[in-house]
């Protein structure tokens, strides 16, 4: 297992991760079969790394009770809402229940913030902010009429939309938002990137100015490189990528040079790369160990993600933990070219962001040999993008594949309302592409 990126870490680190191990081993009782792989050595790190990991099924195995110390009383602290149950349905469908401490999550959060000098700068949980994403993920979801200002707002936060579907708004919804936000003036904005980005799109072509607050910071998406270039045709604030989840909390933040930084007050992350023809070892998995979670104790979590590590030292010099160039994207939006390699989303997406004339996309794997790209534009000339994007996709994804394009009025998200740029049609695991060199042993698999 690669923990050489971790070489050097502070005693402090290595004694939160031997106590949140031990912890695990010894009390909480989905571990309870995991001793035989514990190898009690010194070195915490390697023997974090030869254990099993938790993946989704393992969870929904276990139920929320499993990740609990049985010292604590859940029950009552269900009761007196200290803490609450949440559910997740990701991209894969895969729905969870875990035990959501909110204080907790506030403070992976407010780690985060260390990471990013804006962020630092501007967030004080005082500070107003603005969220633009799926109701269904964060806000006030309704369908049926609209919600005023005041039933949309929580404290200091405004919630600015309660449709879940982009390409349904009508132009009077995006005027709306616009203007909630020239008038709120945010110091943050948060905002998944589809959803932003298709704002973004209509204000500029209605000419429309937007309040720039502070900082903006992406999340619930892994923002396209469209989805960056339309944000900043309108925005000229600061602009950093969040990455975490419902499960683990804050584990990365992108700094103000663009690498995403581990966030080491609150988790542990083990990486395991991909084999060689698939982009390893400099492309992999996460596996991530949270710290400080009273009420989940969760180890060596498969997040299901996809991501490059830096090779460099990153220029703001920050160096702990794991530094990474890029979030590739989800695991389950990996495709596979012609002759069997992987293909991460940020792959093809940097290959169709570099065809002008393409609004927006979703790029189908139909068979293992054939790809529909589905794409939005406002360019007349169709057979001019249709000329520059097959050539380029078919070197991405060999000289076997059969692409086809196809002109859509609108690409609406999947649920929850998460924007899906690539999506296989075929079966695709995600495991398959890992190094079997490092896989980790026993436990859950695929």
């Amino acid at each position: 297992m690669k923990t050489a990126t971790h070489a050097g870490a502070p005693d402090r680190y290595l004694s939160l991760l031997k106590e949140v191990t031990d912890c695990a081993l010894r009390t909480i009782p989905a571990y309870r079969q995991w001793a035989a792989y514990d190898t009690g050595g010194p070195d915490p790190l390697a023997r974090l790394a030869a254990l099993p990991l938790v993946d989704k099924a393992f969870m929904r195995e276990q139920g929320p009770a499993g990740f609990v110390n049985p010292e604590h009383d859940l029950e009552s602290a269900l009761a007196r809402g200290e803490v609450e149950l949440a559910h997740t349905s990701g991209s894969t469908g895969d729905r969870v229940s875990n035990v959501w401490c909110q204080s907790w999550w506030n403070a992976s959060e407010a780690a985060s913030w260390q990471l990013n000098t804006h962020a630092r700068r501007v967030c004080d949980r005082v500070h107003p902010e603005a969220i633009l994403a799926s109701p269904l993920c964060v806000g006030f979801p309704c369908e049926d009429g609209y919600l005023d200002r005041a039933q949309r707002t929580l404290g200091r936060f405004l919630f600015l939309n309660e449709r879940v579907n982009p390409c349904d708004w009508p132009a009077a919804h995006m005027d709306r938002m616009i203007d909630e936000v020239n008038e709120f003036k945010p110091a943050v904005l948060e905002a998944s990137p589809s959803y932003l980005a298709h704002l973004c799109r209509y204000a500029a072509r209605a000419k429309r100015h937007l309040f720039a607050p502070e900082l903006i910071v992406l999340t619930f998406e892994n923002p396209s490189v469209l989805h960056r270039r339309q944000i900043r045709a309108v925005f000229d604030s600061p602009i950093a990528s969040s990455y975490g989840a419902t499960e683990a909390g804050y584990v990365f933040m992108e700094c103000e040079c663009g690498r995403l930084h581990q966030n080491t007050a609150y988790c542990h992350v083990d990486f395991i790369p991909f084999a060689p023809r698939h982009g390893g070892p400099g492309i992999g998995a996460l596996l991530v160990t949270t710290f400080h979670n009273p009420w989940r104790v969760l180890l060596r979590f498969d997040i299901g993600d996809v991501v490059k590590l830096a090779t460099e030292p990153c220029p703001c010099g920050r160096r702990a933990g794991l530094t990474l160039d890029s979030i590739e994207g989800r695991g389950v939006n990996l495709t596979v070219a012609s002759d069997g390699r992987a293909v991460t989303q940020n792959a093809a997406d940097r290959i169709i962001a570099g065809v002008p004339g393409i609004e927006d996309y979703q790029l189908l794997q139909v068979s293992e040999q054939d790809y529909l790209l589905k794409f939005v534009s406002c360019d007349s000339d169709e057979a001019r993008i249709t000329a520059q994007a097959k050539p380029a996709l078919v070197a991405l994804y060999g000289n076997g594949a059969r692409i086809q394009l196809e002109r859509v009025e609108a690409l609406p998200p999947d649920p929850p309302g998460k924007c899906r740029l690539c999506k296989p049609l075929i079966p695709v695991n995600p495991r398959a592409f890992w190094d079997p060199r490092h896989v980790p042993p026993g436990g859950p698999s695929a």
